[in-house]
């Protein structure tokens, strides 16, 4: 996207943390990298600075409307893909401002510590809004709960590491997304991710309509209920295969 280029400033190390990541809204909390507990701190290669994903500006939850943040560029570039076939898909329109926790921040033990991770607290649409703020409108609120997880759907073909609430109470307010997992790859499927396995329980709970208990197991009752909604999609492909994944995401991301 060439009115891009004009917004992206290329920074090299670390420098002065700007704005914070993945955390409450004062920022305070990290997300640890998978598979391991250990503190580990990274050093960030070149970063650009950029105001907008795709044409939608950047704000920072809690009421600054524009703001500038820093991401690795191989990441904002996949940002900048997500948002477009989430405009595509959702259909709510063009999306018009990202209102964001942080991207790049010095915090150990987190990807956004060296610009490939990202939190969205909501989304501004030509259409309408989409809110990832649970701590505000709770487990029944329908609408929100729907709209929510079609979002999920989204940022899971393209990050596998997509956190939502069912994580836990640190990411109530925001779905926190980097490619820590698949990098620059297409995401896929597995069975014993938990993060994985709950955004299936609830999208078929909450999007596609059937009650599915959230174990964060791989269980029966997920199977059965996923195998329902595949023939109602006319999927003939399991999740396990990466366009089963994939037509599973996009179903569910334009239900």
């Amino acid at each position: 996207m060439t009115h891009l280029i004009g917004r992206r400033v290329l920074l090299t190390g670390a420098g002065a943390t700007l704005l914070t990541g993945c955390g409450s809204s004062d920022g305070s909390s990290n997300v640890r990298t998978p598979g391991g507990s250990a503190e580990r701190c990274r050093t960030p290669g070149p970063l650009v600075d950029f105001d907008h994903i795709g044409q939608a500006a950047l704000g920072y939850e809690g009421g600054k409307p524009q703001v500038s943040m820093r991401s690795d560029e191989a990441f904002l570039r996949q940002l900048e893909a997500w948002a477009t076939d989430w405009a595509q898909l959702s259909g709510l329109g063009v999306i018009q401002r990202v209102w964001s926790y942080g991207a790049y921040t010095d915090k150990c033990n987190s990807f956004h510590q060296v610009g490939r991770a990202f939190d969205i607290a909501r989304l501004e649409h030509a259409k309408g809004i989409v809110s990832c703020r649970y701590d505000q409108w709770g487990t029944s609120a329908a609408a929100e709960l729907r709209n929510y997880w079609r979002l999920a759907a989204s940022l899971h073909a393209h990050f596998a590491y997509t956190l939502t609430y069912a994580y836990n109470a640190q990411h109530h307010n925001h779905i926190h997304v980097d490619n820590a997992v698949n990098g620059a790859e297409r995401t896929v499927f597995n069975r014993g991710s938990r993060v994985q396995v709950h955004f299936v329980q609830h999208s078929l709970t909450h999007v596609h309509g059937l009650e599915v208990p959230v174990t964060a197991e791989w269980d029966a009752a997920t199977k059965d209920a996923l195998r329902t909604v595949q023939r109602r999609l006319g999927i003939s492909k399991p999740l396990g295969d990466p366009d089963g994944w994939r037509a599973y995401l996009r179903a569910t991301a334009s239900a």
